[in-house]
């Protein structure tokens, strides 16, 4: 399944809405004096990338990117599912999983349009075993039967758990609106993946081992690495594991632009979160503006500062909600803006109330007011500064996009830039936004 940090796409992942508020985008947007990142490039053509922290602990994560992956989405998907639980290289399946189990003490495998991605924390004195796993599991799978029959199997049930639950239904509605439906983002795959991993055994392994040729290019793969190791030590492990494979590159993935929202619409659903009378509000568009667009940083401001408004107006005057939270969340195509409302209040009446608080912050922004903020958002940026976790997000999100919200200094944007950038974005009643109305059940 695609995963990703956008706070509304994270409704691509199980488990229902998780709205965008990580206090990692007030790290620092330059690398302390105490850290220092090199770069390798290995003889194979893979690119390892090193940042020396304080952290007692490695934080990794190796992605590759391929026009392939996009193309054969539900491939790369079981794929994701049979890394560190299959035979690979020299290691039997019970091999790999047991020191999945011993070496790594914090790991997950992703896959999105054009992307897979592994993740793996560990202790440095596992370094070298876990990097060697790290290489054979994401370079050499050999697709043992029993396996990949274990591994369709929950594949199916977590993709008939999208297909059927309502709040699936409204993940894949809005990603088709919000992308559009030929957007690699905006296609539904969900039964394309489900006819997939229903193939007979013998044909779905053919199909993954000709796949996984297609794809083992070290020379589209990048390894992160964040820690308190020695870059030299770490470079002589890389190319100990990874470097022995043959070089291989491939064209990479091209992510087209979304286009930004246009017009009104209104999706409708219910939550098994919910119980009546509560039901929850969101908003949400695509203002167009990618991670790398001049008015991102802005925009990643507007964002807390409507958070703010939404908690002062709809929670401590009108008592209309626990817990509102906004988010801003750009990436390489698109910059998605948007808020969720949990209340008991008609969704019809928190619509308009909500629409009446943007048309306040774009009537102007207090300068005094916004002085409040700054120190909050110091603080938030020391307390993940040594988060080995964010430092290693940030620095994917550098490389793999050319910017990271880290590198967004919320602290620039003055009053008079917020209020510009409200009138700019921020939509009117019923105007270029989606609605979605979830009810309790």
């Amino acid at each position: 399944m695609e995963a990703s940090r956008r706070g509304f796409i994270k409704l691509v992942l199980a488990g229902g809405f998780v709205p965008f508020f990580a206090p990692s985008i007030f790290a620092s947007p330059s690398i302390p004096h105490e850290r220092s990142y090199t770069q390798f490039t290995l003889s194979n053509g893979l690119r390892l990338h090193h940042l020396r922290s304080r952290s007692k602990y490695l934080s990794t994560a190796l992605v590759l990117r391929s026009r392939e992956i996009m193309s054969h989405s539900g491939l790369a998907h079981i794929l994701e599912h049979t890394s560190f639980t299959g035979a690979a290289g020299d290691l039997s399946a019970e091999e790999v999983k047991y020191r999945q189990r011993r070496l790594i003490q914090d790991g997950n495998a992703t896959t999105s349009p054009g992307r897979l991605e592994w993740y793996a924390s560990f202790l440095p004195k596992y370094a070298p075993d876990a990097l060697q796993l790290l290489a054979v599991t994401s370079l050499d799978q050999k697709f043992d039967a029993e396996t990949v029959r274990s591994e369709a199997r929950i594949v199916v049930q977590e993709l008939l758990l999208e297909k059927y639950s309502s709040e699936g239904e409204i993940r894949r509605k809005f990603n088709r609106l919000v992308f559009g439906p030929d957007h690699p983002r905006g296609v539904d795959t969900v039964d394309k993946e489900i006819a997939l991993a229903k193939l007979p055994l013998r044909k779905l392994v053919s199909k993954l081992l000709e796949y996984a040729n297609l794809i083992r290019l070290p020379g589209n793969m990048d390894l992160f690495v964040v820690g308190d190791v020695e870059p030299s030590w770490l470079g002589d492990l890389a190319e100990r594991y990874f470097g022995k494979y043959p070089a291989a590159s491939g064209p990479m993935p091209e992510m087209p632009a979304a286009q930004p929202t246009r017009k009104y619409t209104k999706i409708s659903g219910y939550s098994r979160e919910l119980s009546r009378p509560l039901s929850e509000v969101r908003l949400a568009w695509n203002t167009g503006s990618t991670i790398t667009h001049p008015d991102a940083c802005a925009l990643l401001a507007l964002s807390d500062y409507v958070n703010e408004m939404l908690f002062r107006e709809l929670r401590e005057r009108d008592g209309a909600s626990y817990s509102p939270e906004a988010y801003f969340e750009p990436d390489d195509c698109s910059g998605i803006l948007g808020l969720s409302v949990k209340t008991s209040k008609r969704p019809e009446t928190i619509e308009r109330r909500i629409c009446a608080i943007f048309e306040a912050i774009k009537g102007g922004v207090d300068p005094t007011e916004l002085e409040l903020y700054r120190e909050r958002w110091e603080l938030q940026r020391l307390k993940v500064a040594e988060s080995a976790d964010s430092l290693l997000q940030t620095l994917v999100d550098r490389v793999i996009n050319g910017c990271a919200v880290e590198d967004l200094d919320i602290n620039s944007v003055d009053a008079e830039r917020l209020t510009e950038t409200a009138r700019k974005y921020l939509p009117t009643y019923k105007g270029p936004y989606f609605y979605v109305e979830l009810r309790g059940m």
